[in-house]
């Protein structure tokens, strides 16, 4: 079976966040969606993937290329699932299975209904857990407990996204120590990794769930002109950095790193160093502030909830019964 990213973007439809689709016109979120799909889509029996995949993980595996590829897989009800193998940190003792959108709907059933067929499908890698995109995390926890096709489910990222015009307009915490400046990749790389190191010491499990930013990464940044040193008193004090980047059914941007110094950290400067960032943005109407937050990172998870963004959804892991779960 082929699919479009169009029919794949009508099919995520379900998937996506009530708040999100509220933002947008039904014709511009699907054209969202769709575009966020195009590269899933095009990787589906893609031999050159598959190859390239199974290279960086095990290229002693005796599957094929196009087994690695993406695939769209027949459900019993006439529907279909997207769906492909990766690994967590491509360490092939993680092997999952994303999905990445089906006709079954983000319910209990649909998702036995898809775990039922990537179970043969997948048999060869022993996947660990399925992982989804599901519009109300909260929900669904709720709704399989004691649910015998499911030995559990649990966020792996969350989604917290507003609208920048809406962000903007709430009430500011006032600082005027905090002023974003202009930097270096290379050097606020260097003073990413330094910040991330002093996290790990801490906090050695933090290092399974939380990388720094490298050079690569942050010169991106800065070719939008969003790359900044945060300085308090004029003295450095941390990392934040933004991109275009329009996913998850959203336009707008992404926040892809805010790190603080230890000495700079539990003050309550997260959320000023946002609402500085927000003012940044080269925003349109629509466009949104998100990014994803790992379900143990508290303090990330508070400051985004105080400068207004929301949970639109989050990054599962679901465990069907006899599976083993993502550790």
């Amino acid at each position: 079976r082929r699919v479009t990213p169009e029919v794949v973007a009508a099919a995520r439809v379900p998937w996506t966040s009530p708040a999100i689709r509220s933002w947008y016109s039904a014709p511009s979120l699907l054209a969202q969606l769709a575009d966020g799909v195009r590269q899933e889509v095009a990787w589906v029996g893609d031999e050159e993937f598959g190859a390239e995949l199974r290279g960086h993980v095990d290229s002693a595996s005796p599957m094929p290329p196009l087994a690695w590829a993406n695939r769209v897989l027949d459900l019993p009800d006439g529907g279909w699932a997207l769906c492909g193998i990766r690994f967590r940190q491509r360490d092939n003792a993680r092997p999952f299975v994303d999905v990445v959108a089906s006709t079954a709907p983000p319910t209990p059933d649909g998702l036995a209904t898809i775990a039922a067929a990537v179970a043969p499908a997948y048999d060869p890698w022993h996947p660990l857990a399925l992982r989804a995109n599901l519009p109300d995390p909260d929900a669904i926890i709720a709704a399989v407990r004691g649910d015998s096709r499911f030995v559990g489910m649990s966020v792996d990222m969350y989604v917290m996204a507003g609208l920048v015009h809406r962000l903007r307009t709430r009430k500011r915490d006032i600082d005027d120590r905090l002023r974003l400046v202009p930097g270096s990749p290379g050097e606020l790389a260097a003073r990413n990794a330094g910040i991330y190191g002093e996290l790990y010491r801490r906090d050695p499990e933090r290092a399974r769930w939380a990388t720094p930013e490298d050079a690569d990464s942050l010169a991106e940044c800065a070719d939008e002109g969003l790359l900044f040193e945060v300085r308090v008193h004029d003295e450095p004090a941390g990392v934040v950095a933004a991109m275009r980047w329009d996913a998850h059914g959203m336009c707008g941007f992404s926040v892809e790193e805010l790190a603080l110094d230890a000495e700079h950290r539990e003050k309550g400067l997260g959320p000023v160093v946002l609402q500085r960032l927000l003012r940044k943005l080269p925003a349109d109407d629509g466009d949104a502030l998100w990014g994803t937050i790992h379900r143990d990172n508290i303090p990330s998870l508070r400051n985004a909830l105080r400068v207004g963004r929301e949970i639109v959804g989050a990054n599962m892991w679901i465990t069907p019964a006899g599976w083993s779960g993502m550790p």
